[in-house]
């Protein structure tokens, strides 16, 4: 998902006929290999619920979601294709995520795009197992994506933060012709984080192309995204960088344009697919393997592509340990992750599987997802100033910011024994270029003028404090002296 026009162009879309309910078993640890659960319409995401070791929950495109239970088979759990807008390959129901207490709460999300191409994050509650409460619905997140059909993304993930994780594309079209990717006043082409309780969004990382499908590694809490390329490579990001480079990079190579913004804070994939060499055309991230009942992949990231229907896996430490499973997955669309780790494939043909290795492994709800330790780490923050020669006439000075990761900064001024200036806050983007300006009180004009007339320069000492969004507080001073 990801590539605009190739499954328009060279495939209809496939819907599934009745449910397969058995899952097909082999003699413990043999080599992986794909349990069916059954067929659907158009699947683009599988997943399981927190508490629930029953049921699989399937994202169809048009607009629906499918509760699947062995021996019984699917239904519909919820219904939203009169609200889907499903007119374009890329558009649709893209994934779902559950609340980490949805065996209490019962609260779900959809990422989906809407009338007029818009993507929305839509809150639902359950009514029972079986069925949510279409009347429950609420809009959390509207981001405009009007502008082209492609490129919208598609991944919800609640990360080891609690937060609510979701991958947007950059507007469509080709080149980031809309220049969404690198501009913080946009949502599009970025990792967001929403608060689900407030709505609020913030921009956790830039620089992305089609963000199609990312996941947390449940041991460590690591992320790891797999961004769609362009003309000719695909690429695993792994770890949360302020900026992953798009569009001055396409995987390590030079993207179709430059942009400024790129050139601090940015990430290289840590594993790069051609589209030439290795056939890949649109590739779909996966997971990293924390399923007892897979030995032969235990900590290894696995993953696919649209195109090249070969599953593979690789140790992200090491990308030359990059090798297929022996396992074909035509028009692979998604991967899913249960409550208990173990593993989904799907294709957009029809079919969802579980990746077994001999006999599917019991579900221990006992261990959970580790969470990751806090962040400790302050933004770095450097600093220019500008300005000095024209105080007396300008009555202030202009600081130039940059920093790694998103803050919000407070700039204090002051010549000592002379005059003070006014306590200047901003927030500033990771990356990116803030320019704020320090004024003098009216007191200090007056003040620094006649000290000027004194003296031939004076010192003043500039204060920086940077506060990141987990609170670490990085604090950088300066002195400079302006001049009469």
């Amino acid at each position: 998902m990801g590539c605009a026009g190739v499954a328009a162009r060279t495939r209809r879309w496939v819907c599934g006929g009745a449910l397969i309910l058995a899952l097909s078993a082999a003699p413990a640890e043999a080599a992986p290999s794909l349990a069916k659960l059954g067929d659907f319409a158009a699947p683009v995401y599988a997943a399981g619920a927190p508490g629930d070791t029953a049921r699989v929950f399937v994202v169809e495109r048009k607009g629906r979601v499918i509760v699947w239970r062995e021996g019984v088979g699917g239904q519909t759990f919820l219904d939203l294709t009169s609200i889907t807008l499903s007119d374009d390959t890329e558009r649709g129901l893209l994934s779902l995520a559950f609340a980490p207490d949805y065996a209490t709460s019962g609260r779900f999300f959809v990422y989906m795009t809407v009338a007029g191409g818009d993507i929305q994050v839509r809150e639902y509650r359950r009514a029972h197992a079986d069925a949510a409460d279409p009347a429950s619905g609420r809009v959390l997140l509207t981001i405009s994506h009007r502008e082209a059909g492609n490129h919208n993304g598609g991944q919800l993930q609640f990360g080891p933060d609690g937060q609510l994780w979701l991958g947007t594309g950059d507007g469509g079209g080709g080149d980031d012709q809309f220049g969404h990717a690198q501009d913080p006043a946009s949502l599009l082409g970025k990792l967001i984080k929403l608060d689900v309780n407030s709505g609020a969004a913030t921009i956790a990382a830039v620089g992305l192309r089609n963000p199609w499908r990312f996941s947390f590694d449940r041991a460590n809490g690591q992320l790891v995204i797999g961004d769609v390329g362009q003309g000719a490579v695909e690429e695993i990001n792994v770890g949360l960088s302020g900026n992953y480079g798009w569009p001055c990079l396409e995987g390590k190579s030079a993207g179709p344009r430059a942009d400024a913004r790129c050139a601090s804070g940015t990430a290289a994939p840590a594993v790069e697919k051609t589209h030439g060499r290795d056939g890949f055309c649109s590739i779909t991230g996966g997971y990293v393997v924390r399923d007892p009942g897979l030995p032969t992949l235990a900590g290894r990231y696995v993953y696919g592509d649209f195109c090249a229907p070969a599953l593979r896996s690789v140790d992200l430490a090491n990308a030359a340990s990059d090798a297929s499973l022996g396992i074909n997955v035509p028009n692979l669309s998604s991967f899913g992750e249960d409550a208990c780790g173990r593993l989904f494939v799907v294709s957009l043909d029809g079919p969802v599987y579980r990746l077994i290795d001999g006999a599917l492994s019991a579900c221990d709800l006992g261990s959970p997802p580790a969470t990751v330790a806090p962040d400790r780490r302050a933004c770095s923050v450097a600093m220019r100033v500008s300005g000095v020669r024209s105080v007396r006439r300008l009555k202030r000075l202009t600081v130039a910011l940059r920093t790694d990761e998103a803050c919000r900064a407070s700039v204090r001024a002051s010549i000592k024994g002379v005059a003070q200036f006014r306590r200047t806050t901003t927030s500033v983007s990771a990356g990116t270029r803030k320019v704020v300006r320090v004024k003098l009180t009216s007191r200090g004009v007056r003040a620094v003028r006649s000290a000027l007339r004194r003296k031939s320069s004076l010192p003043v000492a500039l204060r920086v404090s940077a506060v990141d969004a987990a609170g670490n507080t990085r604090t950088v001073t300066r002195t400079v002296r302006i001049r009469g």
